[in-house]
């Protein structure tokens, strides 16, 4: 059986030396599969400069899965690398990143695919599946290139928590391959590496040296909003998971010898309350409601290191869009079986933000030392949640016939059905823009086309 050749070639706007040496990276290999591929790591991957070492997948297609292993071969610095199947799928698998010049400022990027597969009639099929793979890599490349290549390029030492979560695992992808040192936060002892320092908020547990050295600490970690009815014990946790335990990680950072220059902790839009189509800014007022009251003692529990001098941002997130995690993929579910639709009234607005955009926006505040105090990232069309479900019904090729009534969203969810899905929020991401911050994708059509 004869081989064949796949290849897909694009340009980038840096230079070899800085596309090169971002596939050299940490979080390089994570970043780069898209969000349709259910892959997981069957072992921490290597990189391309490491000749010999290997890459195991698990790869999963519906109910079937299939192990991967690929080795790196054939490294040639800011040329090419190549990997080699020495298990899976394929008869053979041999993949070529080639980097050629264009200009001091530019080059091409192409990846070459000589395979065999054991069924012959499938490859049109298996090369229409490289050519939607490597069209959306290859964007996603570029995008995340420009927006690295926007700020200065001093590396970081940054401490991240909620590092394993839907966001906190792209963000340290992401920062990672930018050139900076991330350092998890984590709460098991077993977990302490070489890339982790151990707290326990719940206990008190901590080595305040470990916290020395940092440029910049994101945290992300606490409990999920949306993870049900609020009971008076699921409230509890919620507080004590974002209030207490950003109030306990300032403190430690307020008396280190040399605090971090930047703190960014998240936050949520809920600050705002249930504000109908009134349009809101930073400037805006607190609303009303459990997670307005939650958001306000939630950013006030950073003030300790903020009068040490520190620059905070209280990074208030909108709904997250990505395939991955968050709402979106709660909602694939219902809007896969046709029973996606209105929601009360469908009028409420929601305000919703790309993973990719959020990333970019956290990046964009962790570079600009200008920007301080409450940060709306949300993009900067929000939409009726009506035209949400119709816009995502369309793209899952479904109708959005159904209605859920608000009375029955409240019996069954509470509280938080009235002050998550039934509340609206036209939040405007003003900071963002006035600082310079492009967005990737400004509407929701072009967001959901490359986060699912």
């Amino acid at each position: 059986m004869s081989d064949r050749l796949f290849k897909f070639q694009s340009d980038l706007p840096v230079s070899i030396q800085e596309a090169f040496d971002w596939h050299l990276r940490k979080g390089a290999l994570e970043r780069l599969v898209p969000p349709w591929m259910k892959v997981s790591f069957l072992f921490p991957p290597s990189t391309p400069d490491q000749e010999g070492k290997r890459v195991g997948l698990k790869v999963k297609w519906g109910p079937f899965s299939v192990k991967w292993i690929l080795e790196h071969r054939r490294f040639v610095s800011e040329q090419e690398f190549s990997d080699v199947q020495l298990e899976g799928p394929f008869r053979h698998y041999l993949h070529r990143h080639k980097f050629l010049p264009s200009d001091l400022l530019s080059c091409k990027l192409s990846d070459e695919i000589i395979y065999s597969f054991p069924i012959p009639f499938l490859s049109r099929i298996i090369e229409k599946e490289f050519l939607r793979f490597f069209s959306w890599r290859h964007a996603l490349l570029r995008e995340d290139l420009k927006t690295i290549d926007r700020y200065p390029r001093q590396p970081l030492r940054i401490l991240l928590s909620g590092a394993s979560g839907f966001v906190g695992s792209a963000l340290r992808a992401f920062l990672s391959t930018a050139g900076h040192e991330v350092v998890r936060l984590v709460r098991k002892r077993e977990q302490v590496a070489d890339d982790a320092i151990f707290w326990d908020p719940v206990h008190g547990e901590v080595n305040k040296e470990d916290f020395e050295g940092f440029d910049a600490v994101i945290h992300l970690a606490g409990a999920s909003i949306a993870s049900g009815r609020w009971t008076r014990k699921s409230k509890e946790q919620l507080f004590l998971s974002r209030c207490r335990d950003t109030w306990l990680l300032s403190q430690i950072l307020c008396r280190l010898y040399r605090p971090p220059r930047t703190f960014i902790c998240a936050s949520a839009i809920g600050f705002y309350g249930d504000r109908g189509q009134n349009e809101l800014t930073e400037e805006s007022s607190q609303g009303t409601g459990f997670l307005a009251d939650l958001c306000e003692k939630w950013e006030k529990a950073s003030e300790a290191i903020e009068n040490r001098g520190t620059r905070v941002v209280h990074s208030r997130f909108g709904a997250v869009l990505g395939a991955k995690g968050g709402m979106l993929r709660k909602m694939l579910r219902v809007y896969r079986l046709g029973l996606g639709g209105r929601m009360g009234s469908g009028r409420q607005m929601v305000s919703w933000i790309g993973i990719d955009d959020l990333l970019g926006a956290l990046y964009h505040c962790l570079m600009n030392e200008s920007i301080s105090g409450p940060v709306n990232c949300v993009a900067p069309q929000p939409v009726a949640q009506e035209e949400f479900a119709r816009i995502l019904a369309k793209k899952v090729g479904r109708p959005a016939f159904c209605h859920a009534p608000s009375f029955l969203l409240k019996m069954g969810l509470g509280e938080m059905a009235k002050e998550l899905i039934l509340s609206s929020q036209n939040v405007k991401p003003e900071k963002l823009l006035k600082t310079g911050y492009a967005f990737r994708y400004p509407d929701l059509k072009t967001a959901l086309d490359y986060v699912m």
